[in-house]
Parts: structure tokens; sequence; C-alpha cells
């Protein structure tokens, strides 16, 4: 039984084709996604807006409207002139600043800030700025945008804009606030109590998440090509098989004129299968994890679990296959076309795939069911968005169930073959 599992692991090795579409082709695919889809999740990150400030007699003179940029700059020092900004500190507070949009510590602007308004326009042209912010003789800021950046079809691009519009609304709403309580009523404002309430400015909504980790679109590619890596092992079952049988291979017929049962030979056949099929996709974990960084939620040890798993239900699958009589030689390409065509509902092939496999997965959820890359796909962000198992111990149920289902076809299937000759 050992040197019967012994020369199937030798076979198997030598076979390059074999080695190819499992253990290369995935990695490959590997590295082209981590190169594309590397800086997916960062892609949509708010960096310091970068504005130009003139810095004149009239912003000198706004009330409020000064520490309000040094708040939303993540600074509490007055900023030079001429490009120069000041030193960060905490952030300071005043009755008029937005508190929702800046958070001590944390920058929403990156102001440089000039003498005088063609200064700025000089500065806009020469650098990558959003616009610049000129206070007029009334006190009421003024925002140009670059031409360039308000006429992109960029969505990106329109998000900062209108962060910088909605910080100045909210300064003049707050200004003609005070300016109003002024004139109708001033002794409001001699209130430390009233100051208090009308400068603090306390955040609605919290943040919180729903999911044990933080979501992220490039998993989903990574996911996918780890799933698509577990049902290309197909060819190692199938490879075995036919190595197996006595009408395929010479070293079948060999093994068929021996004393021992099919039952003791196909045992370490599919064994050794397995375990090479299980080598390959842990090298290419390995690969994913360590090399790329991606992330699985902390949960290594299930993650072996589902890929263990998961190549056996490959393996036996591709076993069935190796026992059907196909004519001719295009059991390989029938194997890389059903992985091929299982893998598109895992989102292998981009946003339109997954936004298809999502859609069979809640309209139609016998389909998932019923795909072994899906639930390889769907058992891997489980253990990276739940906190518990409850979701990663149903789809281990379903694979298990298929493995078992596919051992048994493909002991019937191989179970008493006759030949006509060998």
């Amino acid at each position: 039984m050992f040197t019967t599992f012994l020369y199937t692991v030798k076979v198997l090795v030598r076979d390059r084709n074999v080695l190819m579409w499992a253990v290369a082709f995935p990695l490959i695919l590997a590295t082209l996604f981590y190169s594309m889809f590397n800086n997916l999740d960062t892609t949509y990150e708010l960096d310091p807006l970068p504005v130009i400030i003139v810095q004149d007699s009239n912003y000198d003179q706004a009330p409020g409207f000064s520490p309000l940029i040094n708040d939303l700059a993540g600074t509490d020092s007055p900023a030079g002139t001429d490009g120069t900004a000041g030193t960060d500190s905490t952030a300071g507070t005043n009755g008029a600043n937005s508190g929702e949009n800046s958070t001590a510590g944390q920058a929403l602007l990156a102001p440089t800030f000039v003498a005088d308004p063609e200064a700025a326009q000089a500065a806009l042209a020469a650098g990558d700025y959003l616009g610049y912010i000129v206070v007029d003789d009334q006190g009421r800021p003024n925002y140009y945008m670059d031409s360039r950046r308000a006429s992109s079809i960029d969505t990106l691009a329109a998000v900062k804009q209108s962060i910088i519009l909605n910080a100045l609304d909210r300064y003049l709403q707050d200004s003609q606030l005070l300016a109003g309580l002024a004139q109708t009523d001033p002794q409001l404002l001699s209130d430390a109590s009233t100051l208090s309430t009308l400068s603090a400015q306390p955040g609605l909504v919290q943040r919180g998440a729903i999911t044990a980790n933080p979501p992220s679109d490039a998993l989903r590619y990574f996911y996918a090509v780890l799933a698509f890596s577990c049902i290309m092992m197909m060819s190692f079952g199938l490879s075995a098989i036919d190595f197996w049988k006595a009408n395929v291979s010479a070293l079948g017929a060999r093994r068929s004129l021996g004393g021992r049962s099919w039952a003791w030979s196909l045992a370490p056949t599919l064994l050794a299968a397995w375990l090479l099929s299980l080598i390959c996709v842990i090298v290419g974990f390995l690969y994913i994890r360590y090399v790329f960084g991606i992330s699985f939620g902390g949960k290594e040890p299930a993650c072996l679990a589902v890929l263990a798993l998961s190549t056996l239900v490959a393996t036996l699958l591709g076993a069935v296959l190796g026992a059907m009589p196909f004519p001719g030689g295009g059991k390989a390409g029938i194997t890389a076309v059903i992985a091929c065509v299982l893998s598109v509902f895992a989102g292998l092939y981009g946003p339109a795939s997954q936004q298809l496999g999502d859609y069979v997965a809640n309209n139609l959820p016998a389909l998932s069911t019923i795909n072994p890359v899906r639930q390889i796909y769907d058992a891997f962000f489980s253990l990276y968005y739940y906190d518990g198992y409850e979701r990663f111990a149903q789809v281990i149920l379903t694979l298990a169930v298929m493995a078992a289902i596919f051992f048994v076809l493909a002991v019937l299937l191989m179970r008493k073959q006759r030949y006509k000759s060998l």
C-alpha cells in the first residue's frame, strides 16, 4: 500500500501540466491581482485636502475664521504666509468651528497661506490644489475651485470639493447665528454656559462596525483565487485515476495484474493525490498570507481546515471525472472549464462577476450551495467577517457532504471495472 502511495506521488509530481495548472497558475494569478488591487482599499481614503488660503487683512479680521482653519488643519498656532504652515499641535476650539469635520490630531485640510489673491491664482495654476479661499471685506469666505477639478467626472474629487464647501457653509451659519444673537439678545453672549453650548459641536453619528474586521474589496479577489486554486486540484484526482485505470496507462495495467484488490490500490492512489493537492494549496495560501500580507481574520488554523476539506472535495470530483468513460483526451480540458465556470460565481473575474455571484447567492441560494467554489469562497469570508463560527460550520458541513457524495460516486464508477483488453 505504501509502495502504491509512493509511486503515485512520484508520477503526479513528474506531470508538468498538472503542476502548472495546480501550482504555478494560481500563484501567477494572485501576483497579478496583488499588483492591480493592492491599493484598492486606500484609493478612497481622504488625505488632508490641499487648499490655498489668502492671509490678508480681511482674513485676520474675520471673527473666528482663523481658529477654524487652524482647527481643520490640526494646528493651534498661527500659520505663516508664502506657503508656510504652522506647527502641528492639539486642535483648538471656537464658537464657529465645525466639530464634526475634524478631531484633535486629525487634519482635514492641508492649507498653504499666501499674501494676496494674485499669489493664490499663481499657486493654483502651478501646484496641485483643490482651490483657494479669500475672505471679502464683509468677513465672508469665498471659495474658488480649480476649473480643471470642478469639471472633472472624478467622484472622489467632487466629494473633496463638497467637504470644503460644507465647512465654509457651517462657518457662515454659525457666524450669522452669533450675529443675530448679538442684535436680538446680547446678554446671552455674556453667559458662559450659552457660549459653551454654541461652541459645542458634538458628533451625532457614532462610527461603528458590524463585522469582526473592517470591510475590504481587495479580499474578494484573493479569496476567489484561493477557491479557484482548490477546485483546480481536480487535475490531481483526474491524473491519479488515469494512472490507476488499466486501460489508460501502462502503470494501471501492471497494477491490475497484481494480487491486490482494486480498493487496496485505489485508497493510496486517492490519498496521494489529496495530500499533493493540499500541499500545493497551502503553498499558495502561505504566499498570499505572508508575502502579500492578506488578512484572514487571524484564523489561519481554521483556514487550513478549509483547504484540507476543499482539496478533498476537488480530488474526489477529479476522481469521478477520471472514472467516467469520456472519449479522447479531453478530460483535462473539462476540469479547466468546470473550474472557470464555477469561479464566475465566486467573483474571480471582477466586479461584474462579483455582482452576478452575489445575485445568485441572494436570490438562488440553492445554486450557490451546490457550487463548491462559492462555498470555499464563503468559508474564508465567514472566518474574516464573523465573530463566531456558525456560518463557517454551515459551509464546512456543506463541503463535507459534497466530499461524501463524490466519494460514493467515484467508488461506484470504479468498482469492478472490466476491460476487453490491456
